[in-house]
């Protein structure tokens, strides 16, 4: 009972600081919360892969991972990416050791590239960001209360052996709920398209997450925050779903 209210009172809490940025931040000092965000997710991400062995400094990755975030939310896709190729390289070339090369492109490209989604979906419209949040909080939040109550199927045992089928579906039903009514509350006809795909997908992101852990034998990315583990716990399926939103409005602009 006590790590529930733990749990619920930082979650309420997380999700009033989030939704006000993105209502009243302007985009670039929202983009530079994104980028700081990134940074925290590459600084996870480096220390999980130094659980197996790796010999990665996760302040100095997570550094770059904050300059490579600004460069991609303000400057230049490619000039990112490239710089974290050559990264990547000069790390990895030091330890003569491919793996190293590629666990951090990887690093990368999820903890940077993958969440900096957020950044360019602020810029395109916030209500946008509002809808998104909606949906993975309402699909989360169903999940957790229907799998503990219904859940009897196992989902993927081998890589989150609470989540179950029922849980999913209502975690799904939950999503398409939300999501449908804060579109239409602010007019976006078209979201419902994405929130879709996204209760679908950022199910598969949460276990994307699950399956790095599993890897190292670990419960929680970090215990940065309380009652809920650390920041990759709380944006595995935020993130997926952003990438959804993000290529269906850059394709198909409101």
């Amino acid at each position: 009972m006590k790590e529930l209210l733990i749990r619920t009172i930082f979650g309420l809490l997380l999700g009033i600081v989030a939704v006000l940025s993105v209502w009243y931040l302007p985009s670039p000092f929202f983009k530079l919360c994104i980028a700081i965000v990134s940074a925290v997710s590459v600084w996870e991400l480096a220390g999980l892969f130094k659980k197996a062995n790796y010999m990665i400094r996760p302040v100095e990755v997570s550094i770059f991972g904050f300059l490579t975030a600004l460069l991609l939310l303000f400057f230049d896709f490619y000039v990112s990416l490239f710089l974290s190729v050559l990264y990547s390289f000069y790390f990895s070339h030091r330890v003569y050791n491919l793996n190293y090369l590629t666990s951090l492109i990887f690093i990368f490209v999820y903890g940077v590239f993958l969440i900096s989604t957020l950044g360019f979906l602020h810029e395109i419209d916030k209500r946008l960001i509002i809808i998104l949040f909606a949906t993975v909080w309402a699909g989360d939040t169903t999940a957790y209360f229907i799998g503990k109550r219904f859940g009897k199927r196992k989902l993927a045992p081998r890589l989150s052996p609470k989540k179950t089928w029922e849980g999913a579906l209502g975690s799904f039903l939950g999503s398409l709920t939300a999501g449908g009514l804060v579109s239409y509350y602010f007019e976006v006809e078209t979201a419902f398209i994405p929130v879709i795909i996204a209760s679908i997908l950022m199910q598969i992101g949460d276990l994307f997450e699950s399956f790095i852990k599993r890897q190292v034998n670990v419960k929680d990315s970090s215990h940065l925050i309380p009652g809920h583990g650390g920041l990759l716990d709380r944006i595995d399926a935020l993130i997926f779903a952003s990438v959804v939103f993000y290529i269906f409005y850059k394709n198909f602009p409101l």
